[in-house]
């Protein structure tokens, strides 16, 4: 009889070693597996959401795409393909008559790479004496930064009183006027 229970015995635990070899080598890989995609699956929702958000985000501003290309016009037209000193000219005498005070000098310098993302751009560098009321400098400026076409930037100001009588200011204006050629 104890034979009989020597073989149950061994049988038994062959049984559990055969349960346990395939749990450790078959099912729980399984359990593993299933819970990597899992996971996986939850981080996919997770991005399914942010890029329905940008979706949303994108089909608002598909709305105003008009304007958008408006604001482009209007900002290439303010970079023109050359340096067209000439019509920088004619925009800064043109500046001066609006707003009440005379160009009296410019200076043009070389043209200067200016680092950007994506885009070649150059800029002038120009210097200018203008004389004028101390009321009619400000509206100038403005003209200059805001209203006319080119690109321009007002790097520095320099007023002086002017020696004639009356109310006249000597002002010397540092700017960078912008432009990006076609390659």
């Amino acid at each position: 009889m104890r034979s009989d229970r020597l073989w149950q015995l061994g049988g038994a635990l062959c049984a559990a070693a055969i349960v346990a070899f395939g749990w450790f080598f078959f099912i729980n890989p399984k359990y593993q597996e299933a819970d990597d995609i899992r996971a996986r699956v939850d981080d996919a929702g997770v991005q399914v959401a942010v890029q329905q958000q940008k979706l949303a985000q994108l089909r608002k501003d598909n709305e105003h795409l008009e304007e958008y290309k408006a604001q482009l016009a209007a900002d290439l037209a303010a970079l023109p393909e050359a340096d067209s000193v000439s019509s920088l000219l004619r925009e800064l005498q043109a500046a001066g008559e609006l707003t009440g005070v005379t160009v009296s000098g410019v200076t043009v310098g070389s043209a200067v790479d200016v680092k950007t993302a994506g885009a070649t751009v150059h800029a002038l560098p120009v210097s200018l004496s203008v004389v004028g009321p101390s009321g009619k400098i400000n509206p100038f400026l403005d003209q200059l930064q805001k209203v006319q076409p080119r690109a321009v930037l007002i790097s520095s100001v320099n007023l002086a009183p002017s020696t004639t009588a009356g109310d006249r200011t000597n002002v010397t204006i540092n700017l960078q006027a912008f432009y990006a050629p076609t390659e």
